[in-house]
Formats: C-alpha cells, sequence, structure tokens
C-alpha cells in the first residue's frame, strides 16, 4: 500500500493529474502483481471455481448419485479450502464405489486439511498401495504438509523425502523440506535445503515462475523485501524530483 500511494503522489506531481496518476499506478500495481503474488489471476481462478460450484450442486440438486459431479465439486471445494463442505459432497461418491481412486483422494485429502490426519492417511495410504503412482506422488506431498502442520516434523521429513524422491527439483517440496529440517534442529540442512530451493526456481521457465513464485519467497525472504525496498527508493526518488529541478 505504501509504495503505490508514493507512486501516485510522485507521478501526480510529475503530471499534475490525479487521473494519470491512478492509471500509472494501476499499471505499475497489475505488473508487479503478475510477476509476483499474482493476486488477480488468483482471484480470476477463485471466483471460475466459484461459479462452477454453483453449476455443480446445480447439477447435482437433479441428480444427487452424479459421482463425477461429486468428485469434480469436492475437488473445487477443496481447492477454496472448505474441506468439510469436500468431505460431505464426496462421502456418497466413496460409499457408492470404493474402488473409484479420484473419490477416494478427494476424501482423503478433505479429512487431511480438516485435521484428521488418521482418516486421512487411511484414505490415501489404500490409494498408493493398488495405485503407487497415482498423480506422481502428490500423496506423499500433501501427507507431509499435513504432517507438518500438525506439529510432527519427522513423519512429514518421511513423507517429503519420499515425494523428493520422484520430484528432486520441485520448489515446494524442497521449502517444506527445510521447514521440516528446521523443526527437528537441522538448521544446516534447513538452509540447505532453502538454497537449492531458490537455485531450483532460478532455472525454472518464466511460465512455471509465476506459480512457484511464492514457495520461492519462503525460500528466500529477502527477495522480496529487497523488491519492497527498491520500489520504495524508486518511489521516493520521483516524489523527490520535481523538488530539485
Amino acid at each position: 500500500m505504501l509504495t503505490k500511494v508514493l507512486i501516485f503522489g510522485a507521478v501526480a506531481l510529475l503530471t499534475r493529474s490525479p487521473l494519470a496518476a491512478a492509471l500509472v499506478t494501476l499499471a505499475v500495481w497489475l505488473v508487479v502483481d503478475w510477476n509476483g503474488l499474482r493476486l488477480v489471476p488468483r482471484l480470476g481462478r477463485r471466483l471460475f471455481a466459484q461459479r462452477r460450484a454453483a453449476e455443480l450442486r446445480r447439477s447435482l440438486s437433479y441428480n444427487p448419485h452424479d459421482r463425477r459431479a461429486r468428485i469434480a465439486l469436492a475437488d473445487i471445494y477443496n481447492g477454496l479450502n472448505r474441506s468439510a463442505a469436500a468431505v460431505e459432497v464426496v462421502r456418497p461418491a466413496v460409499e457408492a464405489d470404493p474402488s473409484d481412486v479420484e473419490a477416494l483422494f478427494q476424501l482423503g485429502l478433505a479429512c487431511l486439511r480438516q485435521g484428521d490426519r488418521e482418516r486421512g492417511e487411511l484414505f490415501l495410504d489404500e490409494i498408493e498401495a493398488t495405485h503407487p503412482d497415482f498423480r506422481q506422488g502428490e500423496i506423499r506431498f500433501e501427507e507431509g504438509r499435513a504432517r507438518l502442520r500438525a506439529g510432527d516434523p519427522l513423519a512429514a521429513l518421511e513423507a517429503l523425502q519420499a515425494y523428493l524422491g520422484n520430484h528432486p527439483g520441485s520448489v515446494r517440496g524442497l521449502v517444506l523440506l527445510a521447514a521440516a529440517k528446521a523443526e527437528i534442529g537441522d538448521d544446516a540442512g534447513s538452509r540447505q535445503a532453502n538454497a537449492q530451493a531458490w537455485q531450483e526456481f532460478t532455472e525454472l521457465p518464466r511460465f512455471a515462475r509465476r506459480e512457484a513464485r511464492p514457495w520461492a519467497w519462503r525460500a528466500n525472504p529477502t527477495r522480496p523485501v529487497a523488491y519492497l525496498g527498491a520500489a520504495v527508493a524508486a518511489g521516493g526518488l520521483l516524489w523527490l524530483l520535481p523538488r530539485l529541478v
């Protein structure tokens, strides 16, 4: 917010036009957001997901036995952090066909995110027993994140190492591995994992960096602080410029 105020004030002083200042400030913020936090794309995806969820709810009101719609709706609810709603909507799909791994995954994921590790890992381990390559090891990542959140870093470490065995360059996996190592007191290992996460991030193609950037900033928090400092300095320079000429 401070940066945007400084940019607006500087442009307003230079152009003597509040409208031009507002447009320039908006343009700068959109560019920074697109290459940084990506709040606008996330908001767009969230609105689209909510609209899609409404369509699926209407479909289920006409046909409550549509398992595909239930799984798709649970997937959206899990993405929106509405795990209780995901459990409620996908449980009938699992009861109708316990061998449906997609339904079982959504139920297990929702349980994990609710804090019910016992049931969540039971469902997910059942998938791994019969489909070890399901979603390329995503189960281990989710279990590691849930264990870390529950304050069990040793168990989280085990799951995350298994995940990284299949995805050694995963930025998010390395960042969580660093957090787990920090929790058990392995500060050197944590620093090494964070350094590797940042290195992997810098080697990603540009389109992949956008999604990985929030994780990378957790590995190297000095970088966003440096960006903010540079923006504030630039805004201050623009504000002083009319007084120096």
